[in-house]
């Protein structure tokens, strides 16, 4: 016989005998059964209802044996006890999850890196293949970022308001300056100094109408001259002094830039900074799923500085400033206390200090590619006239938006004037909820709460 002949011999047979595949048949059902089996007497010892009788009484449907599934798998029990001894076995290997990326003390956010190391978003073959992406249930995706730019520049423009972009680039851009810029990281390899597709975009990005402020190269500078990473190791976002140079770098666009020389004169003093140390772990390394006891990553220590007005009243949104930001998680870290950074001293806060005026703002922490200009769209149709008296709209996301956002087409519509309030008795109001939005799966998002 010829050596593929005894080759296809030895490896494309295998024989097991009865006794074997009698007890690996066993060994599997009895896995199979145990789980549900465990899970239902520890939810009958809690005094609930076993969920997983509820497959009786769902109604089929593929969305609703999806979200049963996910149910089952988020409360299962034994789920929480091996997945964290699991996961700190893979990451003392080297590996992640489906989330997070693990290269020493250093970890990243895989959409983040996806946007880095895939294919072009602005290819149209890969914008098609996301548009028929997505679950059934679901509206599809519009993957396009140019026309969604370009409508709202538009939309803003009638009222006489420019559009600035600030897309802000992803952690993995700035691998040669970690450790002071003598790393030799894993990432170096597969990482481009510039993501696919954001050349074309940039070409087309002209012929939006839209002004774009990248803040690539204050951080790059922050980072040259200082030696350390702009990135937190375990969280996705900038650290403070990192933001700070970027919201620096925005400001004296607004101010210096000509088509926005009409903003107000600056008001020195009216806001002043001071300091606070916060120490948090990432969210990143919270998305691995470690146990609580966890010992491989350690939490970090910043410091921030919160802005206060003249009089010490911490800073606050104004709704009549000339400047409004959309912003994502990049613009609520170190601001919102929900994310456990500390209050009052985040991009927003900070580029108000720097322009010396108050700033509106309107800031989401996920979906950065619409969620805030749909909120803008909702306030509007309620009755609040957000975008009175504005000059500037700041539309900051992160860059990874180019590759995984929803750019979709938001209409602005025009301020309604709220009703008059209803007479005692009040009135009886039906209708119809037209969609709801997914509650995410818990570990799949840096962000532990939701509103649902």
């Amino acid at each position: 016989m010829s050596r593929e002949e005894v080759a296809a011999i030895e490896l494309g047979v295998t024989t097991i005998g009865a006794g074997t595949a009698k007890l690996l048949v066993f060994a599997f059902l009895a896995i199979i059964v145990s789980v549900p089996i465990v899970q239902s007497v520890h939810e009958i010892a809690e005094g609930e209802t076993p969920h997983a009788l509820g497959v009786f009484t769902t109604v089929p449907s593929e969305h609703n044996y999806f979200e049963f599934e996910r149910k089952l798998d988020d409360e299962s029990v034994a789920g929480a006890w091996f997945l964290p001894r699991v996961q700190s076995l893979l990451v003392k290997l080297g590996a992640g999850n489906e989330q997070a990326y693990v290269d020493g003390d250093v970890l990243y956010y895989r959409p983040g890196i996806d946007y880095l190391t895939g294919p072009s978003f602005a290819d149209p073959v890969q914008q098609r293949r996301r548009s028929l992406g997505g679950k059934s249930w679901e509206a599809p995706p519009s993957p396009d970022p140019l026309p969604a730019i370009r409508d709202f520049a538009e939309q803003l423009a009638e009222r006489g308001i420019s559009l600035v972009l600030v897309p802000v680039p992803v952690k993995g851009q700035f691998e040669h300056w970690r450790d002071g810029g003598s790393s030799a990281s894993l990432l170096d390899a597969l990482i481009a100094p510039n993501p696919n597709g954001l050349e074309e975009f940039q070409m087309a990005f002209v012929e939006t109408g839209a002004r774009a402020w990248d803040p690539i190269a204050s951080l790059a500078v922050h980072a040259g001259e200082s030696g350390r990473f702009p990135f937190l190791k375990t969280d996705t976002h900038w650290t403070p002094e990192a933001m700070d140079e970027a919201a620096l770098g925005l400001s004296r666009f607004l101010e210096y830039d000509p088509k926005h020389a009409a903003l107000g004169p600056r008001e020195e003093g009216r806001y002043r900074r001071g300091s606070a140390s916060v120490t948090n772990l990432g969210d990143i390394a919270k998305m691995l799923r470690l146990p609580d006891d966890q010992a491989m990553f350690d939490p970090e220590t910043v410091t921030i500085e919160p802005v206060v007005t003249a009089d010490g009243t911490p800073w606050s949104k104004s709704a009549d400033a000339e400047v409004l930001v959309l912003g994502d998680s990049f613009a609520n870290i170190y601001s919102v206390d929900q994310m456990h950074w500390g209050q009052h001293a985040g991009f927003v806060e900070a580029l108000s200090f720097h322009l010396q005026r108050p700033v509106d703002r309107i800031t989401i922490n996920d979906a950065g590619a619409y969620a805030t200009r749909q909120e803008l769209a909702r306030r509007m149709a309620s009755g609040e006239d957000v975008l009175a008296g504005k000059k500037v709209v700041v539309w900051e996301f992160a860059a990874r938006e180019f590759a995984v956002g929803d750019w979709k087409i938001i209409d602005l519509p025009e301020v309604v004037t709220p009703r008059a309030p209803l007479p005692a008795g009040g009135a009886v109001v039906r209708g119809k909820i037209a969609q709801r939005a997914p509650v995410p799966r818990p570990g799949s998002v840096p962000y532990k709460d939701c509103l649902f």
